[in-house]
């Protein structure tokens, strides 16, 4: 049997005792309500880096009791319509908690429902759709991972009427069709913290609700569009160490033509990465790739110069052990940034 739902004046007039205003908080403001919340999203629309921010629309409920809108032991007509029995409100028509988004940088509820059942219990649904701030380690680009914070806090002149329960409300979750699907994320994880907010001379004590959102970036475009070609270019110098010490035009042609590529190459994609202010794994392994380049660069000067001066066996010693020695050099570095920015 359907819940029955009363009209919300009716509902206000049929829970409420003489002298009783269900604006005010429940207790007086005495001791604080504790409220429940749950977090369901069901459509994910974009991360992006470059302003720190995130697009989601889903489900915010929230629930708490009230025991100025609990009904009298028979109430209702029949013991199994008593059993049923709620009442839907307006937000207008009672308190509810004074709720806000911290990180929040736009938001818009589309519809809400707000009902209570015959124990007191409030339930507050609300449909949205939000942009919100967030802070992103990009350290190691594009292997990383990271984690979307949606962080709830009461108004602060209603910091201490109101406390977070520990435990979200089953309601919380993510929504398994295709709208919560980015192509260049995969969503782990949706982890619920309820804590207090860091001290603040300005603000009062206050407890917020975190709701943390883990993902991690698919780096298949990345290491297919990027690190292959990028590796391919920086090692085709090898190739001036087969060729003899005295061809200088020759020697000196082949990496001065990657390294100009490779400029070309970072300023095509430079426009598809992450603008921060620190060096992440992609921004070493293409400093590596020019250290490498601009280092073979001065080997065959240094070559070209003994063979000038007589010591050609000295030349051609040297010249050929670059052979071995620049791609394992590469290789090299590009297993020490592995180890430094990926443990």
């Amino acid at each position: 049997m359907a819940p029955i739902a009363i009209p919300a004046s009716s509902a206000v007039k049929a829970a409420a005792k003489p002298n009783v205003d269900l604006h005010k908080h429940p207790t007086g403001g005495k001791t604080p309500i504790e409220i429940s919340v749950g977090l369901y999203i069901t459509n994910f629309v974009a991360i992006d880096e470059s302003r720190e921010s995130f697009e989601v629309g889903g489900y915010l409920t929230a629930k708490w009791q009230d025991p100025r809108l609990a009904l009298p032991a028979g109430q209702a007509a029949d013991k199994r319509t008593e059993q049923t029995l709620t009442r839907t409100f307006r937000l207008e028509d009672l308190w509810a908690p004074a709720i806000e988004a911290a990180n929040s940088i736009s938001h818009k509820m589309n519809q809400y429902s707000l009902v209570a059942d015959r124990a007191g219990f409030v339930t507050y649904i609300e449909r949205f759709d939000a942009v919100l701030s967030n802070d992103y380690d990009l350290r190691r680009f594009p292997f990383d991972n990271q984690v979307l914070q949606f962080e709830f806090q009461p108004f602060l002149s209603t910091a201490s009427e109101i406390r977070f329960a520990p435990q979200p409300l089953p309601s919380t979750g993510i929504s398994p069709e295709q709208h919560t699907q980015l192509a260049a994320w995969q969503i782990n994880d949706l982890r619920y913290t309820a804590e207090k907010v860091a001290t603040d001379r300005f603000l009062p004590p206050a407890q917020e609700a975190v709701f943390q959102l883990v993902v991690k970036r698919r780096a298949g475009f990345y290491l297919w569009k990027i690190f292959v070609p990028l590796a391919m270019m920086t090692l085709v110098p090898v190739v001036v160490f087969w060729i003899d010490v005295e061809q200088f035009d020759w020697l000196l042609k082949v990496p001065m033509t990657m390294l100009l590529s490779m400029v070309a190459f970072e300023f095509t994609i430079t426009r598809d990465l992450p603008r921060v202010g620190y060096v992440t794994f992609l921004d070493a392994v293409f400093l590596a790739s020019f250290a490498l380049c601009f280092l073979c660069v001065f080997e065959i000067l240094t070559v070209y110069l003994l063979q000038k001066r007589g010591r050609r066996s000295t030349a051609v010693k040297v010249h050929s052990a670059g052979r071995w020695i620049y791609p394992m050099a590469y290789l090299g570095v590009i297993l020490l940034l592995v180890v430094t920015f990926h443990t």
